[in-house]
């Protein structure tokens, strides 16, 4: 009877921690869904392209074509409803005791190299935080991180899954995890401009396969 109500304590105080970490990580939040999320900074990220000169001084060659647009950093948007993943025991999906674990994005930062007249290299870094639940057993926890560029419009040029697996040792309730990729590279095709492009991100629920309790 003891041990029942020893079990019956601890799933309390776990899921007491679980709300808790929960309010922290959301007032920690600087980042919203479906917006551009790219001011913030993981390390020593910072935008490698200056403003440039101001066109405003410029003298002006009424028959020259016009100037071609000074290629910018593509944003990092948050897709509006990705932002977090919450996983349950399995058969009791939505039911709050039952919360394995839930993840979040909390930061994000990127760098652009260009090369040449149409490529460009970026380095892309996400952070974020995961939360252990009510149902959490020491189970191993993995986030379905997903990155894509998109042009304007909806077409994507490249996509990329990271199954992100923070370590959480026994005791904690809450553990920080980053993801930098800086191996991102695209060729943008002639008479197209980087600036029509967008980086998304997000957890993709279809793209992984965490274990459940």
């Amino acid at each position: 009877m003891r041990l029942l109500r020893d079990a019956t304590d601890r799933r309390r105080a776990i899921k007491l921690a679980f709300v808790l970490a929960l309010a922290g990580a959301a007032a920690g939040c600087d980042t919203q869904a479906g917006r551009d999320a790219s001011d913030s900074t993981i390390g020593a990220f910072k935008m490698l392209v200056g403003a440039g000169e101001d066109p405003d001084e410029l003298p002006v060659d009424a028959g020259a074509p016009p100037p071609q647009a000074e290629a910018k950093c593509p944003p990092v948007v948050i897709r509006e409803g990705t932002e977090t993943h919450r996983v349950y025991v399995r058969g009791h999906e939505g039911d709050p005791d039952y919360v394995v674990f839930q993840g979040g994005i909390v930061k994000t930062a990127r760098e652009c190299e260009f090369i040449g007249t149409n490529a460009i290299r970026i380095k892309l870094g996400i952070a974020g935080k995961v939360v252990v639940g009510p149902a959490w057993n020491n189970q191993p926890v993995q986030l379905p991180l997903r990155a894509a560029l998109v042009r304007t419009g909806g077409e994507g040029v490249w996509t990329q899954l990271y199954p992100v697996q923070p370590n959480i040792l026994p005791g904690e309730t809450v553990q920080q995890f980053t993801q930098v990729d800086d191996s991102l590279y695209y060729e943008v095709p002639e008479g197209d401009h980087i600036n029509n492009y967008v980086i998304y991100i997000g957890f993709d629920e279809l793209g992984g396969k965490p274990k459940r309790g």
